[in-house]
């Protein structure tokens, strides 16, 4: 042994089982190597030596706990064990850890810190024996790590113990409120070697021992690992139920998804069926109209044709001619019926001269027909586009004072264009009867006119709104954008008003 200068980092084992490592002093000859010694003793002991020169060196030997004490210690750590694999959530361990941890220390009152996630600070996440004002805890439950006597424990790895902090030379203060700490004894709670915090301990009756120190050691491995199983189990349950809420949003998603395209089926089934309802009813319009009209007409020709023809052969020319004019102004109005039919099918003035002429021609028309006043009103510059675009808003405004005439009992109508940059906008209204906007049922079948309007306008990439109400007329929007999509999204926003 005169060739060693101390023993260092001596470990005491529970079950009395010790372990030294030995280093060589500077002074000692070489060659010299660290040797280690272990062995079990009927109790726990600490010996160190220093020595510089070989001499004979005394032993000393400082019985720490009886066997008694170490049993209620094993047992201590039995029952802390077992109450901590018990617990699953993170605050319980805490409390539960450092009520133990004072039991066992006869310490007044301790703290539990856990390291923030920059690792800048000390998060005081559990307290026992001190009851702060309420304000206390949102103030001061941070503890810089930086060099104090708190924080060495987590900066160093290591036990800190003093018998007075208050005139521990490590001391920087405490916060207002708080009450003294005279004996204090903290260790770091570590994960593979890594501090996640400490737990502090303090005002024994008297000063903590290596015995205490151990024993808190001891302890805080054991709240280290329940402490980061909490906190998996309670990122575990949370994720599982952030999941969950994914999974039954999702479900909720695609059920809603999964119902409207159920509808949209049923609305263009039904979009359908009226379609072909209604290209039959147009050609029924049609052939009635050439029946009643031209056909009528072309009778008529035919027999004045006839009588002319006849009177030629009886040698009646005055009279002939007259026949003859008739024929003429009979063909005439076959003509302008022709003409009339040609246009329902498609206005020769959209192609033509544009939109706005195309809406102010249907106007007039519709106002010699149904005897409505009809106003066009035209704001912008007028400008070409593209011809579904021009078909497709003509058929809308088409619709929506077919409507009028048909359901509103109206005594006037306006039609406003405004041709902008952006987009275009139709707006129809009328100062009819109008209606309530919740009578409008969504599969569309109670409204086909609405909904055959808003497919339309959907095909043209624009927005349809209605605005209606009992006794005040209605109003309905189109708006179809041109050739600037952000200023276009805008203005769709703008255009989802109420009603829609």
């Amino acid at each position: 042994l005169a060739a060693w200068s101390s023993i260092v980092s001596p470990f005491i084992i529970l079950e009395n089982t010790y372990r030294y490592e030995l280093t060589p002093s500077p002074h000692t000859p070489s060659p010299c190597h660290p040797v280690t010694l272990s062995g079990t003793l009927p109790h726990a002991f600490v010996v160190k030596f220093h020595y510089t020169t070989p001499r004979k060196v005394p032993v000393m030997t400082l019985p720490l706990a009886s066997a008694g004490e170490q049993r209620d210690r094993l047992q201590a750590l039995y029952h802390l064990a077992v109450e901590l694999s018990a617990q699953r959530d993170l605050q319980s361990v805490l409390n539960t850890a450092l009520r133990h941890c004072l039991e066992l220390t006869d310490s007044q009152f301790g703290f539990i810190g856990l390291n923030s996630a920059d690792g800048k600070a000390m998060d005081v996440v559990a307290i026992e024996g001190f009851h702060p004002a309420a304000d206390f805890y949102s103030h001061f439950h941070l503890i810089p790590l930086r060099p104090s006597l708190f924080a060495r424990a987590v900066l160093e790895s290591r036990p800190i113990r003093t018998d007075d902090a208050m005139t521990d030379p490590a001391r920087v203060g405490q916060p207002p409120g708080h009450p003294p700490v005279r004996a204090f004894l903290g260790v770091p709670l570590l994960v593979r070697d890594r501090p996640i915090g400490m737990i502090g301990v303090a005002n024994r009756p008297h000063s903590y021992d290596e015995g205490h120190e151990r024993l808190l050691v001891t302890y805080g491995a054991q709240v280290a690992i329940a402490i980061q199983n909490a906190q998996l189990y309670e990122a575990l349950t949370a994720n599982a139920a952030d999941l969950e809420h994914k999974v039954a949003d999702r479900t909720q998603e695609l059920s809603e998804a999964k119902n409207a395209l159920a509808q949209k089926a049923r609305q263009l089934q039904h979009l359908l069926s009226e379609t072909v309802g209604v290209q039959e009813r147009e050609r029924q319009r049609i052939a009635q109209d050439m029946h009643d009209g031209i056909t009528q007409l072309l009778v008529g020709a035919l027999l004045e044709l006839q009588s002319a023809r006849e009177r030629v052969a009886a040698r009646d020319l005055r009279q002939a001619e007259d026949s003859l004019r008739q024929v003429r102004e009979v063909v005439r109005r076959a003509e302008s019926e022709l003409h009339r039919i040609i246009y329902d099918l498609r206005p020769p003035t959209l192609d033509a001269l544009g939109l706005a002429p195309a809406l102010r021609r249907y106007a007039e028309r519709y106002q010699q027909y149904f005897g409505i006043a009809c106003e066009v009103q035209v704001d912008g510059q007028p400008c070409r586009l593209p011809p579904d675009a021009e078909i497709g808003i003509y058929r809308i405004m088409q619709e929506a004072l077919q409507n009028v005439s048909a359901h509103a009992r109206a005594r006037q109508a306006v039609v406003a264009v405004r041709f902008a940059p952006a987009a275009v906008t139709l707006v129809v209204s009328d100062n009819g009867l109008g209606f309530a906007p919740d009578s409008v049922r969504p599969d569309g079948q109670s409204h086909f006119g609405l909904m055959s309007m808003r497919e339309r306008a959907g095909s043209l990439g624009g927005r349809l709104t209605v605005w209606s109400q009992p006794g005040q007329g209605t109003r309905i929007t189109l708006l179809v954008p041109r050739g600037l999509p952000a200023l276009a999204d805008e203005l769709l926003v703008a255009a989802g008003a109420p009603g829609d």
